[in-house]
């Protein structure tokens, strides 16, 4: 730009210097001179404003172009994000069942169909986008029947969703293309706009300083309408960089998300989610914070700091310190905004921050805290908070995820009733024991207990008193046992207990033990302590009585059956068909 107004300065310096040339050799005619120049200047001056007149209106025209091509864009990533929420909604449902999620989904195809025909009323003028757009149609339509169906299938909805996808980058690829040229043309237009003003002005400026006084009222519109395309151009550099900031987001909110979703444990999740908070809020220092089991504690699990100043949240405070937990919504501290500081500091509290409720399936699991050491930080944390909602919505539905999983595997595998492992349990722990033992060459116990005269103590005080008894004589078992020991409940009043890399001497020990702890225990039924509780023991030892589980729980079964019929309450132990047995 500079190079070009420095040639045009040139140019006009000749031009001057030819006019006086021809002024000294004509002097007799200076009027006829005059009059030239003057009529010169005018044309010069007309053209030069017709000329600043269609550049700046192009100029006005190329920007309208580029504001359609964002637009453009925009309404791509808006699709592009309903094919993003479509996808983790169907494989949402596929986890949960859950039929809001599945509604949801509906909704966002829905969504989808209306974006696709405002795309097609914006490109109506670009017949490469209008074909693409066909392909997209045709993919939306397919993708709406599928998640349309009571019981979508995943696999149904993946075709469309990957053929969505692709068509989208292939829009958005042209866009971006078509969003450069044109940038570049409103760029070459600003330059020879700039420069012609420049030249046009100092011309006007030299030589009709004196002819053309209202010259410099035009100079000054000019300069005006420069600004004012200045002005333009910072907006439209303010808003691709706004749009790179949300391509920038939208790709850590995907990132976070995938994350999230290879996450086994809930440390994993804690963990994983400071990262990303602190990559989507630099300079910021944050924990995040949930609430225990019990709902009366809440607990720094994960801390992020960018100034390297540590934890600024406690690590147990109860609920109400906070008041983001006790307003359920997000709550800013600071200039302008709420004046009651939480309770939850170490030491003095920021100036600055903000406390955002995590809630999954309508029940709050913790808070959100970050705080912002000055205002710009505080600015980049509120223009942000889009993307700051969407991470902690993720973070929340990960973490409902596992507690949820954990609680089905709790089921799966453990007793309602007592608590302890169920019979389906055993059958798979007892295999794995029995590999275990057999690579170790150790010996492994078998215990089947049964409670002696249970149906008698159903029947004379009830179902609840006999409830009651299972539970108590469960704790009994778990006490009385080691850690590696399992105790299940194999059905109705009778349990199992395995005993790995156990002699035949310390199991029978060990049954004895149990035996006798039931025995004194004392159970309150009917505002009475029952004492007449007592077990039947029967044991089987490998690799002497067998091979595999289903030889060793014959076997204890065949034991306990013995230990029944020579009087209850007493352990019988088989061993190589020999029988120790020990009465009570």
């Amino acid at each position: 730009m500079a190079l070009a107004g420095k040639e045009l300065t040139l140019k006009i310096a000749e031009g001057r210097n030819s006019c006086m040339e021809k002024k000294s050799a004509t002097s007799n005619a200076p009027i006829k001179l005059i009059l030239l120049a003057a009529l010169g200047c005018f044309l010069f001056t007309v053209g030069g404003g017709f000329y600043l007149f269609r550049t700046t209106r192009d100029l006005e025209a190329a920007g309208k172009w580029v504001e359609h091509t964002q637009e453009v864009q925009l309404s791509i990533q808006s699709a592009s994000s309903l094919i993003q929420s479509i996808d983790f909604e169907n494989r949402l449902y596929r986890l949960t069942h859950n039929e809001d999620t599945l509604v949801l989904s509906q909704r966002n195809a829905i969504q989808l169909h209306t974006t696709i025909i405002h795309l097609r009323n914006l490109v109506s003028d670009n017949s490469g986008q209008l074909s693409n757009l066909d392909a997209l149609d045709s993919c939306s339509l397919a993708l709406s029947r599928a998640v349309g169906k009571t019981t979508p299938e995943l696999a149904e909805a993946t075709t469309p969703l990957l053929r969505c996808r692709q068509v989208l980058s292939v829009m958005a690829n042209q866009e971006r293309e078509l969003l450069k040229e044109r940038d570049e043309l409103t760029r070459r237009r600003s330059q020879i706009t700039a420069v012609t003003e420049a030249a046009l002005a100092t011309f006007c400026f030299l030589i009709l300083i004196g002819l053309f006084a209202l010259m410099l009222r035009d100079a000054i519109l000019r300069n005006r309408m420069a600004q004012v395309a200045d002005r333009t151009n910072q907006e439209l550099n303010d808003s691709v960089q706004i749009l790179k900031d949300h391509a920038r987001d939208a790709q850590l909110l995907a990132t976070a998300r995938d994350d999230l979703q290879l996450c086994t444990d809930i440390q994993q999740v804690y963990r994983s989610a400071a990262f990303r908070f602190s990559e989507l809020l630099p300079g910021t220092d944050g924990s995040l914070c949930i609430i225990n089991s019990s709902r009366n504690m809440v607990e720094n699990v994960a801390s992020w700091s960018a100034n390297q100043t540590g934890p600024r949240v406690t690590e147990i405070f109860p609920p109400d310190n906070c008041c983001g937990l006790r307003s359920g919504q997000l709550r800013w501290y600071g200039p302008g905004a709420s004046q009651i500081h939480c309770d939850h500091f170490i030491g003095k509290p920021v100036e600055r921050y903000l406390c955002l409720p995590l809630v999954a399936h309508g029940a709050t699991l913790g808070i959100l805290f970050v705080a912002c050491p000055d205002e710009t930080t505080q600015n980049i944390v509120e223009a942000r908070m889009g993307g700051v909602r969407q991470l902690v919505q993720l973070t929340a539905m990960a973490l409902a995820s596992l507690q949820m999983r954990k609680k089905l595997e709790h089921q799966s595998v453990r007793d309602s009733l007592t608590g302890l492992f169920n019979r389906h349990f055993l059958e798979i722990a007892l295999e794995r024991e029995l590999a275990r033992a057999v690579r170790r060459k150790s010996s492994l116990a078998v215990l089947m207990i049964d409670i002696d005269h249970f149906k008698r103590l159903n029947d004379q005080f009830g179902h609840a008193a006999g409830d009651a008894v299972l539970k108590e004589v469960a704790k009994v078992f778990s006490s009385n046992i080691r850690t590696e020991d399992l105790a299940c409940r194999y059905g109705g009043e009778e349990f199992t207990i395995i005993l790995p890399d156990i002699t035949p001497e310390n199991a029978l020990k060990r049954a004895q033990v149990i035996r006798e702890a039931v025995a004194s225990l004392r159970t309150e039924l009917e505002n009475d302590l029952y004492s007449s509780v007592t077990i039947s023991i029967g044991g089987a030892i490998f690799p002497q009585d067998g091979q595999s589980s289903e030889l060793l729980l014959r076997h204890a079964d065949a034991s306990l059956y013995r230990a029944k019929h020579e009087g209850r309450n007493r352990v019988v132990i088989n061993v190589q068909s020999e029988v120790a047995a020990t009465l009570s």
